[in-house]
């Protein structure tokens, strides 16, 4: 005979208890990149009939520099994130699912890497 209540015996039995703080970053990251990506639209529109020069300048901005950067980080957060949520729900095999996990990580920072250094060259005129 079974005494516990029908929230007793399904407690426990929900998630790994941490999903809450992945769901909030995923959330607030989401947030940050729809302002951003506003800022960047109308910012890559501003500079759709602009040579070089004038990109090159407005990247040496250090609000510009600051906000690209930003906006850069935060994407890779976002899809790194995201892109770790599909693997963990989808890849079932452990082997498997650590191996593409790291895999990403490592390609998007990488990419991360390569965006940060190509802009702040750009932004310190640092052209070798």
């Amino acid at each position: 005979m079974n005494y516990r209540t029908p929230l007793g015996r399904v407690k426990g039995l929900g998630s790994a208890h941490s999903g809450s703080k992945e769901w909030l970053l995923q959330k607030v990251s989401s947030v940050i990149l729809a302002v951003l990506f506003v800022w960047f639209a109308f910012s890559m529109a501003f500079l759709l009939k602009s040579d070089i020069r004038d990109v090159i300048i407005w990247i040496s901005k250090p609000l510009h520099t600051t906000l690209l950067l930003t906006f850069i980080s935060v994407s890779i957060f976002h899809a790194a994130h995201g892109i770790q949520t599909i693997i963990e729900d989808y890849v079932h095999q452990t082997t498997k699912r650590v191996f593409y996990i790291y895999l990403v990580k490592t390609l998007l920072t990488l990419v991360w890497l390569v965006l940060v250094i190509a802009v702040l060259k750009v932004a310190l005129n640092i052209f070798i």
